[in-house]
């Protein structure tokens, strides 16, 4: 791919990605070393189109009507001597889907391709393209350049497509975009489910789990579950809700009704993708999963964190709701494979 000089480097059309669930698997196995894949254009196109694209045209209550991720700064890319594009410093035009070449610092050497999400930080837009990676046979490395920077390189071999609507790019466009509301009523959530959903999430220790109605557990606050957990306070949880975030009344409406939640320890940027990857996996289960990001100081003392464990990262509420209330218009860029 040879752009004429300053014009903008047009990519392949987007692929379809695999399912969630070979989505999960993949991302599980990509602590390894880097394999020795190269990185294809269309491995890029992947990657910045379903995780970095427009996003859906939406209209939800209590927002404006709009692209999604329209207000999100636009995604940066440094090219190594390695990578499928020519060595040099792009802006990914998410409309175009294309690469508009500009300057820049280039990636330190040996690393061929250096992702840059500007206002990540959060670390979600990270995670979102780390999952979609992980769907297209590429694997992702957490940056030293700070929050919302990953390296991209060669990994697993690409799960195949998923039938149309069944990829991971619909499970990621089903999620919550903000507190659900969670059915007191429906299918019980059980602790095998639960179970099931943290090990195909690949959701690693510290991390607590408060228990309000769960199946084969009692209620109360455990640490990570495995066989045969003991609740490290039992009693309700519900009340905690009040003192463990700050995104307002919603966000304590879903914590005080989710049959349980996991808050993960450590700091928000590095525990995303896993966060992430539990709302996913529990999608893929029937489940409900939202991340409220903005615990309290408070949290850590009513959670038992001890010290070293670092504070609390995120809650992310798992239960059965009801639909949220949207309209959705996909919106494809120029090229998509429909």
């Amino acid at each position: 791919m040879t752009p004429l000089p300053g014009l903008p480097l047009s990519l392949p059309p987007l692929p379809p990605l695999g399912t969630a669930g070979d989505a999960l698997r993949a991302a599980r196995t990509c602590g390894c070393p880097p394999a020795s894949g190269p990185v294809t254009p269309h491995h890029l196109a992947a990657v910045l189109g379903h995780a970095c694209g427009p996003g859906p045209f939406e209209a939800r209550p209590g927002t404006s009507p709009g692209l999604a991720h329209a207000h999100v700064p636009r995604p940066l890319l440094a090219a190594g001597d390695d990578a499928p594009v020519p060595r040099g410093r792009y802006a990914y035009d998410p409309v175009a889907h294309a690469l508009v070449p500009g300057a820049g610092a280039l990636p330190e050497s040996g690393a061929g391709l250096v992702l840059h999400l500007p206002g990540d930080d959060t670390g979600e837009r990270a995670a979102r393209a780390a999952l979609v990676a992980a769907a297209c046979g590429l694997c992702t490395r957490q940056s030293g350049a700070g929050p919302g920077t990953l390296l991209l390189h060669g990994g697993p071999a690409a799960p195949p497509p998923a039938a149309a609507g069944a990829g991971l790019d619909a499970v990621l466009a089903d999620l919550p975009t903000g507190p659900p509301a969670h059915l007191r009523t429906g299918a019980a959530v059980t602790r095998e489910k639960l179970v099931r959903v943290l090990a195909a999430a690949g959701v690693r220790a510290p991390y607590r789990v408060t228990v309000r109605d769960v199946a084969g557990l009692e209620a109360g606050l455990y640490g990570p579950v495995t066989d045969g957990p003991e609740p490290v306070r039992p009693g309700d949880t519900a009340s905690l809700a009040y003192v463990l975030t700050r995104s307002g009344p919603a966000a304590v409406a879903a914590l005080a009704d989710a049959p349980v939640t996991v808050h993960l320890l450590g700091e928000l940027p590095l525990r995303a993708a896993e966060a992430l990857r539990l709302r996913v996996a529990a999608h893929e289960t029937g489940l409900t999963a939202w991340c409220d990001d903005r615990p309290t100081p408070a949290a850590a003392a009513l959670l038992r964190v001890e010290p070293g464990e670092g504070a609390v990262a995120c809650h992310v509420t798992l239960g059965h709701a009801a639909p949220e209330p949207r309209l959705r218009v996909p919106v494809l860029v120029p090229g998509a494979l429909s």
